[in-house]
Protein backbone atom coordinates (compact mmCIF):
# COMPACT_ATOMS: atom_id res chain seq x y z
CA UNK A 1 0.00 0.00 0.00
CA UNK A 2 2.60 2.30 0.97
CA UNK A 3 4.57 1.47 -2.87
CA UNK A 4 1.39 2.49 -4.54
CA UNK A 5 0.69 5.54 -2.49
CA UNK A 6 4.37 6.70 -3.08
CA UNK A 7 4.10 6.07 -7.18
CA UNK A 8 0.46 8.38 -6.72
CA UNK A 9 2.48 11.13 -4.82
CA UNK A 10 5.11 11.18 -7.12
CA UNK A 11 2.83 11.04 -10.33
CA UNK A 12 0.97 14.11 -8.96
CA UNK A 13 3.93 16.35 -8.13
CA UNK A 14 5.39 14.72 -11.77
CA UNK A 15 1.53 16.08 -13.73
CA UNK A 16 1.97 19.19 -11.67
CA UNK A 17 5.63 20.14 -13.07
CA UNK A 18 4.78 19.27 -16.24
CA UNK A 19 1.88 21.53 -16.25
CA UNK A 20 3.32 24.44 -15.04
CA UNK A 21 6.63 23.95 -17.26
CA UNK A 22 3.63 24.39 -20.06
CA UNK A 23 2.25 27.44 -18.82
CA UNK A 24 5.64 28.75 -18.58
CA UNK A 25 6.58 27.46 -21.76
CA UNK A 26 3.31 29.42 -23.49
CA UNK A 27 3.51 32.49 -21.50
CA UNK A 28 7.31 32.33 -23.08
CA UNK A 29 6.23 31.66 -26.46
CA UNK A 30 3.34 34.86 -26.03
CA UNK A 31 5.81 37.21 -24.40
CA UNK A 32 8.47 36.12 -27.43
CA UNK A 33 5.75 36.40 -30.56
CA UNK A 34 6.09 40.17 -30.54
CA UNK A 35 7.36 41.46 -33.31
CA UNK A 36 8.20 45.01 -35.42
CA UNK A 37 4.78 44.62 -37.12
CA UNK A 38 2.88 43.34 -33.89
CA UNK A 39 3.95 45.92 -32.03
CA UNK A 40 3.04 48.88 -34.14
CA UNK A 41 -0.37 47.50 -34.96
CA UNK A 42 -0.85 47.32 -31.18
CA UNK A 43 -0.01 50.93 -31.19
CA UNK A 44 -2.31 52.24 -33.75
CA UNK A 45 -4.91 50.53 -32.54
CA UNK A 46 -4.32 51.51 -28.44
CA UNK A 47 -3.76 55.42 -29.71
CA UNK A 48 -5.73 57.61 -27.49
CA UNK A 49 -4.81 60.47 -29.73
CA UNK A 50 -6.14 58.48 -33.38
CA UNK A 51 -9.25 57.64 -30.95
CA UNK A 52 -9.81 60.94 -30.39
CA UNK A 53 -9.35 62.44 -34.11
CA UNK A 54 -12.03 59.93 -35.00
CA UNK A 55 -14.58 61.01 -32.53
CA UNK A 56 -13.95 65.29 -34.07
CA UNK A 57 -14.18 63.86 -37.76
CA UNK A 58 -17.64 61.93 -36.99
CA UNK A 59 -18.81 65.45 -35.42
CA UNK A 60 -17.30 67.64 -38.00
CA UNK A 61 -19.16 65.10 -40.61
CA UNK A 62 -22.55 66.22 -38.79
CA UNK A 63 -22.02 69.74 -39.52
CA UNK A 64 -23.01 68.60 -43.32
CA UNK A 65 -26.42 68.38 -42.20
CA UNK A 66 -26.03 71.22 -40.30
CA UNK A 67 -25.83 73.20 -43.41
CA UNK A 68 -29.33 72.94 -44.09
CA UNK A 69 -30.49 74.86 -41.36
CA UNK A 70 -31.36 77.73 -43.58
CA UNK A 71 -33.46 75.94 -45.93
CA UNK A 72 -34.96 73.73 -43.77
CA UNK A 73 -38.71 73.50 -42.52
CA UNK A 74 -39.40 75.31 -39.01
CA UNK A 75 -42.22 74.52 -36.90
CA UNK A 76 -43.87 76.10 -33.76
CA UNK A 77 -46.83 76.33 -31.65
CA UNK A 78 -47.64 79.06 -30.12
CA UNK A 79 -50.21 79.70 -27.41
CA UNK A 80 -51.54 83.49 -26.12
CA UNK A 81 -53.67 84.14 -23.08
CA UNK A 82 -54.72 87.49 -22.58
CA UNK A 83 -56.93 88.47 -19.37
CA UNK A 84 -57.62 92.14 -19.13
CA UNK A 85 -61.03 93.93 -17.35
CA UNK A 86 -62.78 96.24 -19.03
CA UNK A 87 -65.32 98.81 -18.64
CA UNK A 88 -67.33 100.26 -20.86
CA UNK A 89 -69.99 103.65 -20.83
CA UNK A 90 -72.61 101.40 -20.53
CA UNK A 91 -71.40 99.52 -17.57
CA UNK A 92 -70.75 100.22 -13.75
CA UNK A 93 -67.70 97.53 -12.98
CA UNK A 94 -65.37 96.23 -14.73
CA UNK A 95 -65.96 93.28 -17.24
CA UNK A 96 -63.27 90.05 -16.82
CA UNK A 97 -62.69 89.35 -21.03
CA UNK A 98 -59.97 86.40 -21.05
CA UNK A 99 -58.65 85.72 -25.16
CA UNK A 100 -57.02 82.78 -25.89
CA UNK A 101 -55.16 82.54 -29.10
CA UNK A 102 -53.18 79.02 -30.32
CA UNK A 103 -51.04 79.21 -33.99
CA UNK A 104 -49.69 76.52 -35.96
CA UNK A 105 -46.45 77.47 -38.41
CA UNK A 106 -44.58 76.05 -40.67
CA UNK A 107 -41.86 77.76 -42.65
CA UNK A 108 -38.66 77.28 -44.62
CA UNK A 109 -36.51 79.68 -46.25
CA UNK A 110 -36.85 79.06 -50.48
CA UNK A 111 -34.27 81.63 -51.12
CA UNK A 112 -31.44 82.42 -48.64
CA UNK A 113 -29.25 84.72 -50.42
CA UNK A 114 -26.80 81.59 -51.01
CA UNK A 115 -25.96 80.85 -47.14
CA UNK A 116 -26.90 77.26 -47.48
CA UNK A 117 -24.76 76.57 -50.72
CA UNK A 118 -21.94 78.54 -49.13
CA UNK A 119 -22.23 76.54 -45.65
CA UNK A 120 -22.47 72.79 -47.56
CA UNK A 121 -19.17 74.32 -49.08
CA UNK A 122 -17.71 74.86 -45.94
CA UNK A 123 -19.09 71.83 -44.54
CA UNK A 124 -17.09 69.42 -47.38
CA UNK A 125 -14.10 71.22 -47.13
CA UNK A 126 -13.99 70.96 -43.15
CA UNK A 127 -14.72 67.22 -43.47
CA UNK A 128 -11.44 67.23 -46.29
CA UNK A 129 -9.63 68.88 -43.63
CA UNK A 130 -10.38 67.27 -40.46
CA UNK A 131 -9.66 63.65 -42.57
CA UNK A 132 -6.29 64.84 -43.36
CA UNK A 133 -5.94 65.44 -39.64
CA UNK A 134 -6.23 62.21 -38.88
CA UNK A 135 -3.85 61.11 -41.18
CA UNK A 136 -1.10 63.52 -39.52
CA UNK A 137 -2.38 61.66 -36.22
CA UNK A 138 -1.49 58.61 -38.08
CA UNK A 139 1.64 59.45 -39.31
CA UNK A 140 2.50 60.69 -36.15
CA UNK A 141 2.03 57.50 -33.77
CA UNK A 142 3.24 55.53 -36.24
CA UNK A 143 6.70 57.06 -35.71
CA UNK A 144 6.69 57.64 -32.11
CA UNK A 145 5.88 53.79 -31.92
CA UNK A 146 8.72 53.04 -34.78
CA UNK A 147 11.18 54.89 -32.52
CA UNK A 148 9.74 53.80 -29.27
CA UNK A 149 10.46 49.88 -30.78
CA UNK A 150 14.06 51.25 -32.72
CA UNK A 151 14.83 52.32 -29.38
CA UNK A 152 14.07 49.37 -27.37
CA UNK A 153 16.23 47.31 -29.54
CA UNK A 154 18.81 49.83 -29.84
CA UNK A 155 19.28 49.50 -25.86
CA UNK A 156 19.20 46.11 -25.60
CA UNK A 157 21.84 45.51 -28.11
CA UNK A 158 23.79 47.62 -26.17
CA UNK A 159 23.15 46.26 -22.78
CA UNK A 160 23.96 42.47 -23.86
CA UNK A 161 27.45 43.96 -25.32
CA UNK A 162 28.29 46.10 -22.50
CA UNK A 163 27.63 43.07 -20.18
CA UNK A 164 29.94 40.57 -21.89
CA UNK A 165 32.32 43.68 -21.93
CA UNK A 166 32.11 43.93 -18.39
CA UNK A 167 32.62 40.04 -17.67
CA UNK A 168 35.91 40.45 -19.76
CA UNK A 169 37.43 43.65 -17.83
CA UNK A 170 36.78 41.29 -14.97
CA UNK A 171 38.49 38.74 -16.10
CA UNK A 172 41.01 40.95 -17.26
CA UNK A 173 41.79 42.12 -13.70
CA UNK A 174 42.30 38.92 -11.94
CA UNK A 175 44.98 37.77 -14.76
CA UNK A 176 46.35 41.80 -14.13
CA UNK A 177 46.31 40.79 -10.44
CA UNK A 178 47.84 37.14 -10.63
CA UNK A 179 50.62 39.23 -12.98
CA UNK A 180 51.16 41.43 -9.91
CA UNK A 181 51.60 38.88 -7.75
CA UNK A 182 53.90 37.05 -9.94
CA UNK A 183 55.74 40.89 -9.69
CA UNK A 184 55.85 40.78 -13.98
CA UNK A 185 53.19 43.86 -13.62
CA UNK A 186 53.71 47.02 -11.77
CA UNK A 187 51.00 48.22 -8.78
CA UNK A 188 49.63 50.68 -11.71
CA UNK A 189 49.12 48.65 -14.40
CA UNK A 190 46.46 46.71 -11.49
CA UNK A 191 45.21 50.49 -11.01
CA UNK A 192 44.19 51.41 -14.33
CA UNK A 193 43.04 48.02 -14.74
CA UNK A 194 40.40 48.53 -12.40
CA UNK A 195 39.56 52.18 -13.39
CA UNK A 196 38.73 50.74 -16.82
CA UNK A 197 36.55 48.40 -15.29
CA UNK A 198 34.81 50.87 -12.73
CA UNK A 199 34.49 52.70 -15.80
CA UNK A 200 32.53 49.63 -17.60
CA UNK A 201 30.94 49.26 -14.70
CA UNK A 202 29.45 52.64 -14.66
CA UNK A 203 28.50 52.75 -18.62
CA UNK A 204 26.78 49.47 -18.03
CA UNK A 205 24.15 50.89 -15.24
CA UNK A 206 23.78 53.48 -17.85
CA UNK A 207 22.98 51.15 -20.44
CA UNK A 208 20.49 49.68 -17.87
CA UNK A 209 19.19 53.03 -17.82
CA UNK A 210 18.64 53.52 -21.10
CA UNK A 211 16.93 50.25 -21.55
CA UNK A 212 14.34 51.11 -19.06
CA UNK A 213 13.58 54.29 -20.14
CA UNK A 214 12.99 53.10 -23.59
CA UNK A 215 10.82 50.07 -21.79
CA UNK A 216 8.72 52.64 -20.46
CA UNK A 217 8.24 54.64 -23.52
CA UNK A 218 7.21 52.12 -25.46
CA UNK A 219 4.52 50.25 -22.97
CA UNK A 220 2.97 53.89 -22.85
CA UNK A 221 2.58 54.03 -26.47
CA UNK A 222 2.18 50.64 -27.37
CA UNK A 223 0.28 49.47 -24.50
CA UNK A 224 2.24 46.03 -24.09
CA UNK A 225 3.33 45.09 -20.88
CA UNK A 226 5.55 41.88 -21.20
CA UNK A 227 8.53 42.91 -23.75
CA UNK A 228 10.91 40.21 -24.71
CA UNK A 229 14.52 40.95 -24.33
CA UNK A 230 15.54 39.39 -28.02
CA UNK A 231 13.88 41.94 -30.36
CA UNK A 232 14.85 41.59 -34.11
CA UNK A 233 15.57 44.70 -36.10
CA UNK A 234 13.24 45.23 -38.33
CA UNK A 235 14.24 44.54 -42.34
CA UNK A 236 12.58 47.56 -44.24
CA UNK A 237 13.07 48.64 -48.28
CA UNK A 238 11.22 50.98 -49.92
CA UNK A 239 11.20 52.78 -52.93
CA UNK A 240 11.27 56.86 -52.67
CA UNK A 241 12.97 59.53 -55.11
CA UNK A 242 16.27 59.55 -54.65
CA UNK A 243 16.92 63.30 -55.66
CA UNK A 244 16.26 66.06 -54.04
CA UNK A 245 14.08 67.59 -56.81
CA UNK A 246 11.90 64.94 -56.47
CA UNK A 247 11.46 64.20 -53.18
CA UNK A 248 10.28 68.06 -52.97
CA UNK A 249 8.00 68.24 -55.42
CA UNK A 250 6.12 64.75 -54.21
CA UNK A 251 6.02 66.11 -50.85
CA UNK A 252 4.82 69.60 -52.28
CA UNK A 253 2.09 67.89 -53.85
CA UNK A 254 0.96 65.05 -51.34
CA UNK A 255 2.18 66.43 -47.81
CA UNK A 256 -0.82 66.42 -45.30
CA UNK A 257 0.50 69.59 -43.28
CA UNK A 258 0.52 71.34 -46.81
CA UNK A 259 -3.24 70.06 -47.57
CA UNK A 260 -4.50 71.17 -43.97
CA UNK A 261 -2.67 74.88 -45.33
CA UNK A 262 -4.49 74.65 -48.54
CA UNK A 263 -7.49 73.83 -46.71
CA UNK A 264 -7.36 75.89 -44.39
CA UNK A 265 -6.85 78.92 -47.03
CA UNK A 266 -9.88 77.72 -48.78
CA UNK A 267 -12.19 78.04 -45.57
CA UNK A 268 -11.04 81.22 -45.16
CA UNK A 269 -11.79 82.43 -48.16
CA UNK A 270 -15.35 80.72 -48.30
CA UNK A 271 -15.87 82.66 -44.92
CA UNK A 272 -16.29 85.58 -46.65
CA UNK A 273 -18.62 84.59 -49.36
CA UNK A 274 -20.49 82.94 -46.43
CA UNK A 275 -20.67 86.31 -44.15
CA UNK A 276 -21.93 88.11 -47.36
CA UNK A 277 -24.66 86.36 -47.55
CA UNK A 278 -26.33 87.83 -44.51
CA UNK A 279 -26.88 91.09 -46.69
CA UNK A 280 -28.43 89.48 -49.42
CA UNK A 281 -32.28 88.85 -50.63
CA UNK A 282 -34.42 85.92 -49.39
CA UNK A 283 -37.75 84.54 -49.50
CA UNK A 284 -39.77 82.49 -47.04
CA UNK A 285 -42.75 80.74 -47.33
CA UNK A 286 -44.84 80.60 -44.35
CA UNK A 287 -48.35 77.96 -43.29
CA UNK A 288 -50.31 79.28 -40.34
CA UNK A 289 -53.34 77.76 -38.86
CA UNK A 290 -54.88 80.25 -35.99
CA UNK A 291 -57.28 79.91 -33.69
CA UNK A 292 -58.66 82.84 -31.37
CA UNK A 293 -61.08 82.36 -28.78
CA UNK A 294 -62.66 84.86 -25.91
CA UNK A 295 -64.48 84.52 -22.71
CA UNK A 296 -66.59 86.91 -23.23
CA UNK A 297 -70.40 86.29 -23.92
CA UNK A 298 -70.85 87.75 -27.19
CA UNK A 299 -67.43 88.68 -29.15
CA UNK A 300 -66.52 89.36 -32.56
CA UNK A 301 -63.11 88.34 -31.95
CA UNK A 302 -63.58 84.71 -32.40
CA UNK A 303 -62.22 83.25 -35.36
CA UNK A 304 -60.48 80.66 -37.19
CA UNK A 305 -58.35 80.82 -40.06
CA UNK A 306 -55.35 79.28 -41.75
CA UNK A 307 -53.36 80.54 -44.73
CA UNK A 308 -49.95 80.65 -46.55
CA UNK A 309 -47.19 83.66 -46.41
CA UNK A 310 -44.76 84.65 -48.79
CA UNK A 311 -41.92 87.00 -46.98
CA UNK A 312 -39.56 88.96 -49.31
CA UNK A 313 -36.90 90.61 -47.02
CA UNK A 314 -33.73 92.57 -48.44
CA UNK A 315 -31.05 94.41 -46.62
CA UNK A 316 -31.07 98.34 -47.78
CA UNK A 317 -27.00 98.69 -47.31
CA UNK A 318 -24.08 97.43 -45.14
CA UNK A 319 -23.75 98.56 -42.02
CA UNK A 320 -20.71 99.06 -40.41
CA UNK A 321 -20.67 95.97 -38.44
CA UNK A 322 -21.35 94.09 -41.23
CA UNK A 323 -18.55 96.01 -43.22
CA UNK A 324 -16.24 95.38 -40.20
CA UNK A 325 -16.81 91.85 -40.37
CA UNK A 326 -16.16 91.48 -44.23
CA UNK A 327 -12.31 93.18 -43.52
CA UNK A 328 -11.55 90.74 -40.34
CA UNK A 329 -12.39 88.08 -42.29
CA UNK A 330 -10.60 89.47 -45.41
CA UNK A 331 -7.27 89.60 -43.42
CA UNK A 332 -7.88 86.15 -41.90
CA UNK A 333 -7.72 84.90 -45.39
CA UNK A 334 -4.65 86.97 -46.20
CA UNK A 335 -3.03 85.65 -43.07
CA UNK A 336 -3.63 81.76 -44.14
CA UNK A 337 -2.16 82.33 -47.57
CA UNK A 338 1.03 83.65 -45.77
CA UNK A 339 1.11 80.70 -43.43
CA UNK A 340 0.52 78.31 -46.92
CA UNK A 341 3.61 79.89 -48.22
CA UNK A 342 5.69 79.20 -45.38
CA UNK A 343 4.19 76.04 -44.83
CA UNK A 344 5.89 75.24 -48.10
CA UNK A 345 9.03 76.44 -46.76
CA UNK A 346 8.92 74.05 -43.97
CA UNK A 347 7.90 70.88 -45.71
CA UNK A 348 10.53 71.81 -48.40
CA UNK A 349 13.48 72.49 -45.69
CA UNK A 350 12.00 69.24 -43.73
CA UNK A 351 12.18 66.93 -46.96
CA UNK A 352 15.84 68.01 -48.13
CA UNK A 353 17.09 67.50 -44.84
CA UNK A 354 15.44 63.63 -44.12
CA UNK A 355 16.57 62.65 -47.42
CA UNK A 356 19.99 64.29 -46.52
CA UNK A 357 20.40 62.36 -43.42
CA UNK A 358 18.37 58.72 -44.35
CA UNK A 359 21.88 59.01 -47.22
CA UNK A 360 23.96 59.91 -44.17
CA UNK A 361 23.31 57.05 -41.88
CA UNK A 362 23.74 54.77 -45.08
CA UNK A 363 27.30 56.18 -45.01
CA UNK A 364 27.87 56.27 -41.49
CA UNK A 365 26.35 52.56 -41.01
CA UNK A 366 28.74 51.41 -43.71
CA UNK A 367 31.67 53.26 -41.93
CA UNK A 368 31.34 51.66 -38.55
CA UNK A 369 30.88 48.35 -39.75
CA UNK A 370 34.31 48.77 -41.43
CA UNK A 371 35.30 50.47 -38.10
CA UNK A 372 33.36 47.21 -36.15
CA UNK A 373 35.48 44.70 -38.46
CA UNK A 374 38.78 46.57 -37.93
CA UNK A 375 38.64 46.82 -34.43
CA UNK A 376 38.04 43.19 -33.84
CA UNK A 377 41.23 42.20 -35.90
CA UNK A 378 42.93 44.62 -33.98
CA UNK A 379 41.78 43.35 -30.82
CA UNK A 380 42.16 39.79 -32.03
CA UNK A 381 45.80 40.50 -32.62
CA UNK A 382 46.51 42.52 -29.61
CA UNK A 383 45.29 39.80 -27.62
CA UNK A 384 47.68 37.23 -28.76
CA UNK A 385 50.65 39.89 -29.20
CA UNK A 386 49.78 40.41 -25.07
CA UNK A 387 50.43 36.55 -24.85
CA UNK A 388 54.21 36.93 -25.73
CA UNK A 389 54.71 40.31 -24.01
CA UNK A 390 54.69 42.58 -26.65
CA UNK A 391 51.50 44.17 -25.32
CA UNK A 392 49.86 44.78 -21.81
CA UNK A 393 46.98 44.40 -20.29
CA UNK A 394 46.16 47.57 -20.62
CA UNK A 395 46.70 47.60 -24.67
CA UNK A 396 43.78 44.67 -24.88
CA UNK A 397 41.43 46.63 -22.37
CA UNK A 398 41.52 49.56 -24.45
CA UNK A 399 41.05 47.32 -27.94
CA UNK A 400 37.96 46.25 -26.33
CA UNK A 401 36.76 49.80 -25.39
CA UNK A 402 37.40 50.24 -29.05
CA UNK A 403 35.51 47.17 -30.29
CA UNK A 404 32.56 47.74 -28.20
CA UNK A 405 31.94 51.23 -28.64
CA UNK A 406 32.10 50.80 -32.59
CA UNK A 407 29.69 47.48 -32.24
CA UNK A 408 27.27 49.96 -30.05
CA UNK A 409 27.56 52.70 -32.52
CA UNK A 410 27.08 50.31 -35.35
CA UNK A 411 23.78 49.48 -34.28
CA UNK A 412 22.41 52.96 -33.36
CA UNK A 413 23.53 53.50 -37.01
CA UNK A 414 21.13 51.02 -38.14
CA UNK A 415 18.49 52.10 -35.94
CA UNK A 416 18.94 55.61 -37.46
CA UNK A 417 18.88 54.50 -41.17
CA UNK A 418 15.88 52.20 -40.53
CA UNK A 419 13.60 55.52 -38.76
CA UNK A 420 15.01 57.98 -41.48
CA UNK A 421 13.50 55.78 -43.69
CA UNK A 422 10.02 55.90 -42.35
CA UNK A 423 10.53 59.93 -41.83
CA UNK A 424 11.19 60.20 -45.44
CA UNK A 425 7.59 58.62 -46.32
CA UNK A 426 6.06 60.70 -43.57
CA UNK A 427 7.30 63.63 -44.90
CA UNK A 428 5.99 62.45 -48.93
CA UNK A 429 2.57 62.15 -46.88
CA UNK A 430 1.95 58.13 -47.69
CA UNK A 431 3.51 56.73 -44.71
CA UNK A 432 0.68 54.30 -43.22
CA UNK A 433 0.31 51.34 -41.33
CA UNK A 434 -0.01 49.32 -44.30
CA UNK A 435 3.42 49.77 -45.07
CA UNK A 436 4.24 47.52 -41.90
CA UNK A 437 1.12 45.23 -41.45
CA UNK A 438 -0.48 45.31 -45.51
CA UNK A 439 -3.29 43.11 -43.77
CA UNK A 440 -4.72 45.75 -41.09
CA UNK A 441 -7.95 47.62 -42.47
CA UNK A 442 -8.15 51.21 -41.27
CA UNK A 443 -12.21 51.83 -40.48
CA UNK A 444 -13.02 55.40 -39.56
CA UNK A 445 -16.73 54.81 -38.92
CA UNK A 446 -17.73 55.35 -35.76
CA UNK A 447 -21.12 53.82 -34.42
CA UNK A 448 -23.90 56.52 -33.65
CA UNK A 449 -25.72 56.62 -30.58
CA UNK A 450 -29.40 55.48 -30.77
CA UNK A 451 -30.21 59.07 -28.91
CA UNK A 452 -34.21 60.24 -28.65
CA UNK A 453 -34.44 64.00 -28.85
CA UNK A 454 -37.71 65.35 -27.71
CA UNK A 455 -39.23 68.65 -27.98
CA UNK A 456 -41.19 68.47 -24.77
CA UNK A 457 -39.75 66.52 -21.84
CA UNK A 458 -39.20 67.23 -18.23
CA UNK A 459 -36.63 69.85 -18.36
CA UNK A 460 -38.37 72.01 -19.72
CA UNK A 461 -39.68 73.07 -16.19
CA UNK A 462 -35.87 73.58 -14.87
Amino acid sequence: MNFIFNITKNLKYLITIIFLINIFSYSYAKSNDLTFENSITQAIKNSMEIKAERYRLAAIKHSLGESYSSKDWSSSLTTILNSSNKQTGSQSSYVQNEVTTATLSLSKNLLDGGKEYETRIIAKENIKLQTTKVKVVRQNVLLKSIKSYLDIYSSQSVLKLRKTSLDRFREYVDAANLKLAAGTVTPTVVAEAKAKLAKASYELILAEGNRNNAFSSFESITKIKKIPFDLVLPKIKFDFPKTKEEVVKISSLNNPLIIIAQLTKSIAQKNIELKKTDNRASLNLRFELKDNQSTAISSSTDYNSYGAYLTFSSPLFYNSSSTSSLYRLEKLALASSIDLSEKYREVELSAISSLQSYKTSIAKTFALQSQKNSSLLALNGIKKEAKYGIRTILDVLDAEVDFLNASANLIKSQTEQIYNLFSIKAILGNLSIQDINSNYKVDDKIKENNTKFNVLNSKIFN
